[in-house]
């Protein structure tokens, strides 16, 4: 594969893909803050939704467009976006996503029932009262149980969001650690510690981190972010219906999944699917090249 040619230093990249997010962060503040007040009553839900639309638009898409145009004359190939998984490897990473849900929902509540010593009794009640806050406030956005509210939130949380958080995470700030010393795999953790911690939610940092390390081997081992992009858009999709129809964005898989055969099958099948992911890579995708 031809090497991709740079016009900055890898510091640099990587400090241009901050300063531009910074930018979207100062941009998506303002805008948020003048929506909210002239929202009014009745219109606060709107309002919440063109926010998250602002967010991921200045703090994700254009910040990863914005420093793939400035850093490179090939950022397409950078973001990894102008190629396409093979049929197989979509397959797979479906059925490692579907599979592995007695897992993760086991450890999702192996991470929320976390206790901070005692001596942080205070900091984790904090930490707590920011995470319901944070649920109340998707429950509100999330509407009323009609249809055009349930196609509304999977454009917004399942389509918008799982593009413009894996465009910059996994296609940007990902694809830009790997061209500085740090190995693949460095890069694949590093990006998804960051992408679960800007989440602000400790009781699902675990969770998250793993979902994001996810999403990172897949663009390395299909060369196409588009992978990536797809599977987390249907992992939020299959959040927002299950809270649709049933009040839990959590799989219901009844009583065998809560016990420990249900997450040992599991286990074994995540596992042995990453393993034919794995035999099924078609690249080992790495950006690291000449200025």
């Amino acid at each position: 594969m031809n090497q991709i040619r740079f016009l900055v230093s890898p510091g640099r990249r990587v400090a241009m893909l901050l300063l531009t997010y910074v930018v979207g962060l100062v941009v998506t503040s303002f805008v948020s803050s003048l929506l909210m007040n002239i929202g009014g009553e009745g219109k606060h839900v709107a309002m919440m939704r063109i926010a998250v639309v602002v967010q991921d638009i200045f703090m994700m898409i254009v910040p990863a467009v914005v420093t793939a145009l400035i850093v490179t004359r090939q950022p397409v190939r950078l973001l990894a976006i102008g190629t396409a998984p093979t049929g197989r490897q979509t397959l797979l990473a479906v059925l490692v996503m579907l599979v592995s849900s007695p897992l993760m929902s086991w450890i999702i509540k192996l991470n929320a029932s976390v206790h901070l010593p005692e001596s942080m009794a205070a900091l984790e009640a904090s930490l707590r009262a920011m995470e319901d806050a944070a649920e109340a406030t998707v429950q509100l956005m999330l509407g009323g149980h009609t249809p055009a509210n349930l196609l509304l939130n999977i454009l917004l949380i399942g389509v918008l969001a799982g593009f413009s958080e894996e465009l910059f995470f996994r296609g940007a700030m990902q694809r830009l650690l790997g061209t500085t010393r740090m190995s693949q795999t460095a890069a694949i953790w590093i990006t998804a510690i960051v992408f679960s911690a800007v989440h602000f939610q400790f009781f699902g940092f675990v969770p998250r981190l793993l979902l994001g390390a996810y999403f990172g081997y897949l663009l390395v081992w299909s060369g196409s972010l588009w992978l990536p992009i797809l599977i987390h858009t249907l992992n939020n999709s299959l959040f927002v219906v299950l809270q649709h129809f049933t009040g839990s964005g959590e799989p219901q898989f009844g009583a065998s999944a809560d016990g420990t055969a249900g997450v040992i099958i599991s286990a074994v099948l995540t596992v042995a699917g990453l393993y034919l992911l794995y035999k099924q890579r078609t690249t080992t995708l790495n950006p690291q090249n000449g200025n």
